[in-house]
Parts: structure tokens; sequence; C-alpha cells
């Protein structure tokens, strides 16, 4: 089993904890004072302005050694709109990066902190924030870097987290001390279960259910839909007291460059989000084996349609009048990736 799993689990929790933070201003005053992780400043991230109405979140999830980054993800918060929008970047998108040869995207962290060792750059996630805004053509305004230990602890203080398990799941690896014995069906989920939960892949023997026979498309779905639960159930009054105890949790395995006033600048965005239409997309392209390897090659045409209808800043007018015509793409971005809803019928 690889640790991408835990990894994308900890990014998904990270972002719902950090809107379930943001949705009044007594739950602003009462973190105003905590520190958000380290406080970093990466040259290339881009302004925040009210007049934009939009903040691009990039989302980082890094190995225990810091040198992949095997998690990448945009989320796109609209305040005009309400909408939440992820993007996730397959860990093996071919890029080029200049002065370096043909790489996977999950590289540039390993790169980017030698290049930071060196002298060359500020901060290890510059490289890859910068081919990030190069490959989609959007702003990066903020970004969080984060590796695996804390995910249990994070879901046990949000009281868990409940949800409808799709398959029965049954995997165990006695050299991780992994095991994984999950029923279908709804349920609460402690930090221990859904830690299992997200990093399920095939069962005893290699039998995928459902999803999960697409691999990582599969398997990033449902981690999706565990992230959009989870902002759901906790986006509420009743854990304004858990504040301190989660940014606690969170402390110690953040890089960010989000600040407690950021938070209360974005007050007015985050209430206006509407946390029942989460849409969730693939950076567009597909798999292609080259030279022994696997690799994502992207398609900027794709791309630039994608961003172009989803991910610009729309006024609450255009909103509802895009509901109204496109409310079939829009019922299937609440399901997951295209080719999800393609293996669903």
């Amino acid at each position: 089993m690889n640790k991408t799993f835990k990894l994308t689990a900890l990014i998904l929790t990270i972002a719902a904890i950090i809107l379930s933070a943001m949705f009044g201003v007594f739950a602003a005053q009462k973190v105003s004072d905590i520190s958000f992780g380290d406080n970093i400043y990466v040259h290339g991230l881009d302004d925040a302005t009210e007049q934009v109405g939009m903040i691009n979140m990039l989302l980082i999830g890094v190995d225990e050694g810091g040198y992949r980054s095997d998690t990448i993800m945009l989320v796109s918060i609209d305040g005009y709109s309400g909408r939440v929008n992820i993007l996730s970047v397959p860990r093996d998108t071919m890029i080029k990066p200049e002065g370096y040869t043909t790489q996977k995207i999950n590289a540039l962290i390993g790169l980017g902190r030698e290049a930071a060792d060196a002298g060359k750059i500020s901060e290890p996630e510059e490289m890859l924030i910068d081919e990030v805004k190069s490959l989609t053509g959007l702003p990066v305004h903020y970004f969080v870097s984060v590796d695996f230990d804390g995910f249990k602890d994070i879901i046990d203080a949000l009281d868990g987290v409940d949800f409808n398990v799709p398959y029965d799941m049954n995997y165990d690896d006695p050299t991780q001390n992994l095991h994984i014995h999950l029923k279908a069906g709804m349920q609460h989920l402690d930090g221990q279960a859904a830690h299992d939960f997200v990093r399920f892949r095939h069962n005893n023997g290699g039998s995928a259910p459902g999803e999960y026979v697409m691999g990582d498309e599969g398997r990033e779905y449902w981690q999706q839909e565990f992230m959009k639960e989870l902002v759901k159930q906790k986006m509420k009054s009743q854990y304004l007291s858990k504040i301190d105890d989660l940014f606690k949790v969170v402390k110690d395995n953040v890089r960010t460059n989000y600040t407690m006033k950021d938070l209360l600048n974005h007050l007015y965005l985050v209430q206006q989000i509407d946390v029942d239409n989460i849409g969730s997309y693939q950076l567009p392209g597909g798999s292609q084996y080259i030279s022994d390897l696997w690799w994502y090659i992207y398609d900027p045409d794709k791309t630039r349609e994608l961003v172009n209808r989803v991910f610009l800043p729309m006024s609450k007018e255009e909103w509802e009048e895009y509901k109204t015509t496109h409310a079939e793409e829009l019922a299937n971005s609440a399901l997951g990736f295209s080719a999800i809803s393609e293996i669903k019928k």
C-alpha cells in the first residue's frame, strides 16, 4: 500500500478544517490569536483581492522525506456564486521544467527543495506552484503543504465522520501492520476507520470493487466524496468550541502562507459557500506508457476549456443563469470525475 492514500486523506481533511473554521465572525475572533502552521512566503503566489471574488488554494501532500508530492489539488472558492470546485492534478503528469529533463510533476517538491538549499529559490513549493499556474492558467493565492502524521488525530478531534461506505473492504498487509475491515453501509468513522477507508485500494486477492477497478481515478473519486461529506458535516456552529483543539493538531503538520488575518478577510467569501454544490474535476488528459514508465499527458486545449467553463469567477446573476443552462453538467460534477460517471452507468 502506498502512503499516497493517507496523504490525500490528510489533504482533504486540512481543507475541511479550513472551511469549517471560516463560517462566522465569532469563529474568526476565537482563532485570531492562533498560529496556523508555519507562515511561509513563497514567490509566485498571487494576491487575493475582493475585486476578484475568488480564492485558489493549492493543497500539497508530501511524503515522509519531503521529496515527492503525491497529492496535488487546487481548491477554488468563488465568493459570488458560493461554488467550490476541486481540480486534481495527477502525480504522474509529464512536465519539462526550465533547466531540467522531463519530469513527473510530483518530483518538483524534491527538486524545489534542492534548489532552495542551493539558494536558487526561497521555498521548496515555488517550482510546483509555478507549474500548476502554467498548466491551468489560473492564479494561486495560497498553498497548504502537509505530511501524513496527524490524520487520525484530526478526524478524532472532529468527532469522526458519518459516511456511507460503498463496498465491503477487506485488506491485510502484516508488513505495514495495516488491516482494513469495513462493512458496506452508513456508519460512523473514527480516525482509525477513516484512515482505513481512504487507504483502501483493493481487497485481499487483488479484487477491486466498483470504481476501484480504475485505480487512482477511482480511489480519488471516493476520497473526494469523503471530503465533501466532511465539509458538509463540520461547517456547523457546534464545532466552534473545538477550533482551538483542531488548530493545535494541524499546527505541527502544516506549511502555509495562509494566516488568521486572511481568514478574517475571507469571511465574506466563505459564508457564501454552497456545500451541496462542490464540483470535482481532474486535469484533462490521459495516461500513456512511455520509455517503460506510465505518464499522464495533460491536454492543454481541454484544460483551457474546463478552466473557462468552471473555474472562472461568476456574479450571482451569471451563476443563476449557468445553473439553468448547465444543470446536467453540474449534476455530473457533483458525482465526481467524468470517467466515474461513465463507469457507474
